[in-house]
């Protein structure tokens, strides 16, 4: 049933189990906060008998077995002296009360199972594996006991063109040659829609341009991360005639050609770690 209760001096009572569900979010849930309405199936209190898991018109009656006490005790004596063995009685099953006539809609259960609208408050900043717990969402307790609890576990659905990194996320921008020599205004997805974005002359493979509160709202604050653009400079595998001969023609200028002495670049500085240079 649950954990088992005892109120002041009234039989005891078996609180509802907790019951426990994933839900999938989307980046963009995640990103602002969202309130899910959710399908959850779990027992409710029986209506018909109000709970009690009585024929409507009877009532429980006290327990004759261990006397309304929900526990019967064994003396036994033995040389050693008596010993007094406590258990659960058998009869009640430790209620303390037996139901002559259980109510027909719950077998005398005196709960039923339904499915039921839970509404779920998800804040902002969320990650899979973090969770919300809804007091009193659970099962509904046997013999109208206290309910359980309701434990959502979030779980981030994967996105087709982001990844997440903390409240930062990461988008890949592909440029053509031309867009990474002569720069470009270009509009890149966010989380919120499309903006413009200017990709400088010049610029690099591996480059992160940063658009700054683009990204994800931190948990229990108002401010919020940013969007990093990655550049990829795309190189054709495939060329017609004529674009071959411009692509030799621009090889046999100076200003097309790498830098032969990197001192201090990027390659010069990963030689010196690898090789210690």
């Amino acid at each position: 049933f649950g954990t088992a209760q005892r109120g002041h001096g009234g039989p005891r009572t078996f609180r509802g189990r907790d019951l426990q569900v994933n839900l999938p979010l989307t980046l963009e849930e995640i990103a602002e906060g969202v309130t899910k309405k959710i399908r959850v199936t779990r027992y409710v209190r029986c209506e018909v008998c109000g709970g009690t898991g009585a024929e409507p018109g009877t009532k429980p009656e006290k327990c004759p077995t261990c006397k309304g006490h929900g526990e019967v005790r064994q003396v036994t004596r033995s040389f050693l002296g008596q010993m007094v063995q406590v258990t659960t009685c058998p009869a009640c099953h430790g209620r303390g009360e037996v139901i002559p006539r259980p109510c027909g809609a719950c077998a005398g259960e005196g709960r039923v199972k339904d499915t039921v609208t839970v509404e779920i408050p998800v804040p902002a900043g969320v990650e899979s594996g973090n969770y919300i717990t809804l007091d009193g969402e659970g099962h509904a307790g046997p013999f109208n006991g206290p309910p359980g609890d309701l434990i959502v576990v979030f779980e981030e659905k994967r996105h087709k063109l982001f990844e997440r990194h903390g409240v930062d996320i990461l988008y890949n921008l592909t440029l053509s040659i031309p867009q990474a020599v002569l720069g470009a205004k270009l509009q890149v997805p966010t989380l919120n829609g499309k903006v413009e974005v200017d990709i400088p002359p010049g610029v690099q493979s591996g480059k992160v341009l940063r658009l700054r509160g683009k990204g994800i709202r931190h948990l229990d604050s108002s401010r919020r991360g940013d969007e990093l653009v990655r550049i990829a400079v795309w190189i054709p595998d495939k060329l017609t005639p004529r674009e071959r001969e411009l692509f030799e023609e621009l090889s046999r200028s100076e200003g097309i050609r790498p830098p032969e002495d990197d001192e201090g670049g990027f390659f010069h500085k990963m030689k010196s770690v690898l090789f210690g240079e």
